[in-house]
């Protein structure tokens, strides 16, 4: 994806866009959620560093093991992250 196609989609800027990804500007929530939105990742994939890079490569692999499909890939990372839920309320508490 261009610089120009991402900006149109995500409603910012080409010159704000730009300095993002040259890290001249720092993105805002709703920023980061139109961005992640457009590029149909999880908003903390935008955030990651290089020395991510074991879970970027897992993110990767949950993806293609679900064919690519982001909202099941985001339910097991959900799953992974915070368990299975277990169906039933929280109780007291």
């Amino acid at each position: 994806m261009s610089l120009s196609q991402l900006a149109r989609a995500s409603g910012l800027s080409k010159g704000h866009v730009s300095n993002l990804e040259n890290g001249l500007a720092l993105m805002s929530v709703g920023t980061l959620q139109a961005v992640a939105r457009v590029l149909g990742v999880p908003m903390f994939v935008l955030c990651m560093r290089d020395e991510d890079e074991s879970f970027s490569a897992y993110l990767d692999n949950v993806l293609r093991e679900e064919g690519g499909d982001v909202g099941r890939a985001a339910e097991r990372l959900r799953e992974f992250f915070f368990g299975k839920p277990s169906g039933q309320g929280r109780g007291p508490g």
